[in-house]
């Protein structure tokens, strides 16, 4: 009876281990696709008065031209988008951003 016991602890601790693996993986895909999500729609406030007829805020590109800061994943086209916006109205803003994603993140090809 006590070897029994032994061996179902055991596999209960397996069974454990895999669930918690499958939840941290769960968790760890959740998180990116908020971050890609959240990458888009900055990306979407930027553009969105160059595309069509509705103004939006100088001070919401502002912003959202500060947030690529915040996503070193996707810098390499932060870098390309922000070179494009150096020739705008907001080329201050997207040179600072510039500045900071290349001396920040200099070791992300």
């Amino acid at each position: 009876m006590i070897e029994w016991l032994k061996e179902w602890q055991f596999w209960a601790a397996v069974a454990s281990l895999i669930g918690g693996i499958f939840a941290v993986r769960k968790y760890v895909n959740s998180k990116k696709q908020q971050e890609f999500e959240n990458y888009h729609k900055l990306i979407e406030r930027m553009n969105r008065s160059l595309k069509s007829d509705e103004t939006i805020s100088l001070q919401v590109q502002q912003a959202a031209i500060f947030e690529l800061r915040y996503y070193p994943r996707y810098k390499k086209l932060s870098i390309r988008l922000l070179d494009k916006w150096n020739k705008t109205e907001l080329a201050e803003d997207a040179s600072d951003t510039l500045k900071y994603l290349k001396k920040k993140y200099w070791y992300i090809r």
